[in-house]
């Protein structure tokens, strides 16, 4: 019998009291609390990280492209318009200050097979929708025009008109491809997630022969666009000169997934849009020298 209580006595002395069973809960519920939050900002930090990686990658690619084709851009001194950048048509429009087009000619690397080598080739950025119903962003399109199409309706002096490369910004019937709408086909589409993109022109100043130096002629010393640029021609009001081009600077803003969704309801959001792209986005700026000099 006494050793009956003894061990009942033992048990009891074993078991825990209500109030321990309280402070281990309290304990368990702060250290589970804290588990999901750092594991929540873990995850945030992860997603705004692999969506920038992404956005960074297609950035790259469009880098490289555009700078594949202005080191092997082509340039006449024949009066024909061989380079141009588009600035905004309205001065207030959704692309103040960024490059909407550029047009170029180059033995693009990618350049369709056939016979000749030297290619229309056509930029454009533009806000519309990715595929069929889908959601509109901005994105970067490129199209290149095969070699024999580029020779035979693109390239001239003008006879026929139709033909004619006085203007590479109203293009003749038989040039359908450098209107705004064939490059902006889903066909040629690039990248995505492009939000600011810049293609800033530098010529030989030549006003002063003592001291030749590089000019920005399409932009304002802050790299805001002021004109449209074109390299030869003589029908365009904007035609800077025929100086030696020297390099360009091409600019391009990319803002991942979710900072696009966060500038699409910006008016909701407490955040700056700029605080916004510089969390979710980054710029990049590349210079390209001119291989080829006007012939």
């Amino acid at each position: 019998m006494k050793t009956l209580q003894l061990r009942t006595r033992s048990a009891a002395t074993r078991a825990f009291t209500l109030i321990e069973i309280m402070v281990a809960t309290v304990i368990m519920v702060v250290l589970v609390g804290l588990v999901i939050q750092i594991t929540s900002e873990v995850l945030k930090v992860w997603s705004r990280s692999s969506g920038k990686l992404a956005a960074n990658a297609e950035a790259r690619i469009a880098m490289d492209m555009i700078t594949q084709d202005l080191e092997t851009a082509v340039f006449r001194n024949n009066g024909q318009q061989w380079l141009r950048v588009d600035a905004p048509l309205e001065s207030g429009g959704d692309y103040k200050g960024q490059t909407v087009g550029l047009k170029l000619f180059s033995p693009a690397l990618d350049r369709p097979s056939g016979p000749g080598d030297i290619c229309a080739i056509g930029y454009r950025l533009s806000y519309k929708k990715s595929y069929a119903n889908g959601p509109d962003v901005y994105a970067l399109y490129r199209m290149i025009v095969d070699p024999q199409v580029t020779f035979d309706d693109y390239l001239g002096s003008g006879i026929p008109a139709d033909s004619s490369q006085g203007s590479l910004a109203e293009p003749g019937k038989n040039q359908a491809d450098w209107s705004n709408a064939s490059i902006e086909l889903d066909d040629n589409y690039l990248v995505s997630n492009i939000l600011g993109f810049k293609v800033l022109i530098y010529e030989l100043d030549t006003t002063d022969p003592a001291l030749p130096v590089a000019e920005l002629v399409n932009a304002d010393d802050d790299g805001e666009l002021t004109i449209d640029y074109a390299y030869g021609g003589t029908t365009e009001a904007n035609v800077v000169s025929t100086n030696q081009l020297l390099y360009a600077d091409i600019i391009l803003t990319v803002v991942s997934d979710m900072g696009l969704e966060m500038l699409d309801n910006i008016d909701k959001l407490p955040e700056d849009p700029d605080d916004v792209v510089a969390l979710h986005g980054d710029t990049f700026t590349r210079r390209v020298n001119f291989m080829a000099h006007p012939l």
